[in-house]
């Protein structure tokens, strides 16, 4: 509309120096404008006509349907105190426990009272940790919503039965379509991967490729062998890594058979070669690692069990180069008997976190009962946080047996926040979790208890 155009430019510039053109204006803008004697008073005046004209002149909407109600929901709402709970949650963002509160709710059979939808919906638009479980408790009420907001998209429940998601649908779609094929028809997951692998970009092969992770079998050997020698470096890394989980595979013989020649024992002293490049001594390290990562950790059997071969002398590169290397097979292959002999060898090692994954959860708990013992305060403390999750009730609670040992320290104060929010459901009634604390406690340990407590609670609540 040019005269509202005119009008905010005139507004802008000032009256001063560009006077109101009043022709421009509508003839009832013009004329309650005209009645005033200074500039600036016929600027606000015909602003304050204009903009009723332009909020109330407009054509009535003609032919216009009501918008389809949502699907029934018989699902009861959860109860008072849950409601109650989850607008503390909403209020005070905490985006973890709001997840695990959601992810409670999945396995009752209540829903969530409509209002709470949009605050959700928000919520899980900026944190995508959210929208898992919140798809899994929306109901067709949230698919409603999905479908007229384009920012809650993802609560749109689509036909993802259909092979057509495969095809046309979103990463994320493909993504799920993929990891619920996999799981209820490998096959027909297997057959879709393949047939359109080469027209897929390399992030999207890579990231593929992680979602096999989890189902990776014997029969994958040929496809993952393809995928050594593609073009993206990301796919090749992935490949290898899935190999490596699978036994007595061709590749992992091929990097056996090249690592042989490059390792010796003498006595006490494993003497290590690094494979020859032109590049040097640095991709030779490079090479190595590769090596070693790949190959069945039974090629070390002929130098002696695990428990001796890590402790050995190292000649011809840096120790730390082959327990890096070991560890990352240990992970690949999840040989327990190779990720005790490593952490046992560097208790306070970088690969100690991860390797704890490996072990069974009564190992685990032994092996941090045992940690406990050989490590530094600070340094279990920082091990608190690089534990691979979900933790296991044993791990859980020998975690919570440790700090309820501890005096005040910086670093324990921080394990006491990852340990409160990670410990499973099993441990929420340990002794810290329902023992009152007097108000001469430490801020940390009232943190850490109500935490538990708070918990405890949700799961009570939807119980």
């Amino acid at each position: 509309m040019k005269a509202w155009d005119d009008l905010v430019g005139t507004a802008l510039l000032g009256t001063r120096r560009r006077p109101l053109d009043l022709s421009t204006q509508p003839a009832a803008v013009r004329e309650l404008a005209t009645e005033r004697d200074e500039p600036a008073e016929q600027l606000l005046a015909a602003a304050a006509v204009l903009t009723t004209y332009r909020r109330a002149g407009r054509r009535v909407l003609g032919d216009v349907k009501p918008l389809p109600a949502a699907a029934p929901d018989e699902r009861p709402f959860v109860p008072a105190l849950a409601r109650e709970r989850l607008a503390r949650l909403l209020a005070a963002s905490h985006p973890d426990l709001l997840q695990e509160w959601l992810g409670i709710l999945a396995g009752t059979p209540y829903r969530v009272p409509p209002e709470f939808l949009p605050l959700l919906a928000e919520a899980a638009r900026t944190k995508t940790g959210l929208r898992g479980p919140l798809v899994a408790v929306a109901g067709s009420l949230g698919a409603w919503l999905g479908q007229r907001n384009p920012d809650w998209a993802f609560l749109a429940a689509p036909a993802e039965e259909s092979g057509d998601v495969w095809q046309y649908g979103s990463l994320a779609q493909r993504r799920r379509w993929l990891a619920a094929r996999l799981t209820d028809d490998p096959d027909t997951a297997r057959e879709a991967l393949t047939t359109s692998w080469k027209s897929e970009p390399g992030d999207v092969r890579a990231d593929f490729l992680g979602v096999l992770a989890g189902h990776v079998r014997d029969a994958d050997e040929d496809f993952l062998e393809a995928a050594l020698t593609d073009r993206a470096a990301a796919v090749r890394e992935k490949a290898a890594d899935l190999l490596g989980r699978l036994p007595d595979t061709r590749h992992g013989h091929r990097m056996a058979e090249r690592l042989r020649p490059l390792v010796r024992r003498r006595g006490r002293i494993l003497e290590i070669s690094l494979p020859r490049t032109e590049r040097g001594r640095e991709e030779g390290t490079v090479r190595l690692r590769t090596l070693i990562a790949a190959a069945p950790l039974s090629f070390w059997t002929e130098f002696g069990p695990p428990a001796e071969v890590v402790r050995m002398t190292v000649e011809g590169c840096p120790p730390g180069v082959l327990r890096d290397a070991w560890a990352s097979a240990a992970l690949r292959q999840g040989d327990e008997t190779w990720a005790h002999a490593l952490i046992g060898a560097d208790p306070g090692g970088r690969t100690t976190p991860p390797l704890l994954g490996v072990l069974s959860p009564a190992s685990q708990a032994t092996t941090i009962a045992h940690l406990v013992g050989r490590l530094p305060t600070e340094s279990f403390a920082r091990l608190v946080h690089e534990l691979p999750r979900p933790w296991t009730a044993e791990l859980g609670t020998a975690l919570l047996d440790w700090i309820a040992r501890q005096d005040d320290h910086r670093l324990v104060s921080h394990a006491a926040v990852v340990i409160a929010r990670a410990v499973p459901p099993g441990c929420l009634r340990h002794p810290l979790a329902t023992t009152r604390l007097t108000m001469d406690a430490g801020p940390w340990r009232r943190a850490l208890t109500e935490t538990l407590n708070f918990r405890r609670e949700m799961y009570e609540e939807l119980a």
